[in-house]
């Protein structure tokens, strides 16, 4: 058999694909033979091997399934002068992942783990800002450091949950002498009640002159403070007032009866679950809470009476529904004593401390922090705190002006 034969058989019929020489019974010369061609391997697939027959052209044409042979693929044979056929591979894409069905499971678990963290962010955050306050943070420069007569500012800022940091530095400035008069920075809209009220108690009971300075915002707890001063300055642009008790709680029963989750309780009396987020809360626990909050209400207008004497209890009430005010509109209120900045109550502290020259006062201030741990990480988490104060779900009383959540 010659080349030409061999290109012969090769050749397809009209229309048709090309054929491996076998095809039509005559059995191609051996390798051995002629040493002219050369066998090309073809690619398994299951039960079934694909190659590339050679074409009459000289191309190759896509593989098809030849049957399968125990012995393993048949040799496909090339002609003089032909380069060597590529293999081609051809793979079949995988199915396409179930994405319904996944995204179906996937999207009730934020909700699942949103409802969780409602309860489990206030503990949390409870709980690290009660063992950072624990720790003794000191400050370079601070009371300690004092030469000469000067003026000590207690700046609070922020949400108000802790102020066992101040009460204790009030301590060390009634402590030095060298301590004529102090400053209250306030810029804070409030926080929980009992916290405000320690501090508030501190400062009455402070021996030494008090100037209240209000920043930004000296609302609700805020304004509660300054009542302890013995003279209160706040900016025009100042937002103070605020008047008044809150307490909220979440309520998530809906939400989990939708999701399947029911909450078991098993208490000793009709109130000890009160203000629970699994149920929603009857006539009766609301009324029991409301007087709660009328009570703590009439304490906080017993003090702001005290701390403003030009003002009788029937004027403070008219203001005490939780409305705010300018510091313009506070001092024309009877709410403040005067307008100043920082710098108007320094003076006015030392005027008040008896400091003879003060271009030659010291100024110490503190601010609960004093360190970049406490900077980094405080005993009042910021973040934390405003997350717990709106979500928690435990009621819970506060002086407080939020109309937001952050």
């Amino acid at each position: 058999m010659t080349p030409d034969d061999l290109e012969t058989q090769a050749a397809p019929p009209e229309g048709g694909a090309a054929l491996p020489p076998e095809a039509d019974g005559t059995m191609a010369p051996s390798d051995d033979a002629t040493g002219l061609d050369e066998p090309v391997q073809g690619q398994a697939f299951g039960d079934h091997w694909r190659a590339s027959p050679v074409t009459q052209s000289g191309s190759f044409s896509s593989g098809q399934p030849l049957g399968g042979r125990p012995d393993g693929p048949p040799p496909l044979r090339r002609s003089v002068g032909q380069p060597p056929p590529p293999v081609r591979r051809s793979f079949a894409p995988p199915p396409p992942p179930d994405r319904e069905g996944g995204r179906r499971s996937f999207l009730s678990w934020p909700l699942v783990i949103l409802i969780l963290g409602f309860f489990s962010i206030g503990s949390c955050s409870y709980n690290v800002s009660s063992i950072l306050s624990g720790l003794s943070f000191s400050r370079p420069g601070g009371v300690s450091s004092m030469t000469g007569p000067g003026v000590a500012v207690l700046a609070i800022e922020g949400e108000i949950f802790d102020t066992r940091w101040a009460v204790a530095a009030l301590k060390s400035f009634e402590e030095n002498d060298h301590v004529k008069a102090v400053v209250l920075r306030v810029d804070s809209p409030g926080g929980a009640v009992a916290p405000c009220q320690e501090l508030y108690q501190a400062l009455k009971a402070f021996s030494k002159p008090v100037v209240v300075s209000m920043g930004s915002v000296a609302a609700s707890g805020g304004l509660y403070l300054a009542m302890a001063g013995s003279h209160v300055m706040a900016n025009p642009g100042t937002i103070t007032g605020s008047i008044g008790v809150i307490m909220e709680t979440l309520e998530v029963a809906g939400a989990m009866d939708k999701l399947g989750l029911k909450a078991q309780v098993i208490k000793s009396g009709q109130y000890k679950d009160i203000g629970s987020p699994f149920r929603p809360m009857g006539l009766e626990e609301q009324a029991l809470l409301q007087s709660m909050v009328l009570e703590v209400y009439e304490q906080f207008l017993s003090d702001v009476v005290a701390g403003r004497p030009n003002l009788t209890a029937e004027q403070v009430r008219a203001m005490a529904d939780g409305r705010v005010f300018s510091g313009q509109a506070a001092l024309k209120a009877g709410l403040i004593d005067s307008l100043g900045g920082l710098k108007e109550a320094l003076e006015q502290a030392m005027a008040r401390g008896g400091i003879a020259d003060p271009s030659n006062a010291q100024v110490i201030y503190e601010d609960g922090r004093g360190s970049l741990l406490e900077d980094l990480v405080g005993s009042r988490l910021s973040f934390l705190d405003k997350v717990d104060s709106s979500v928690q779900a435990t009621p819970a009383l506060k002086f407080i002006y939020r109309p937001g959540l952050f």
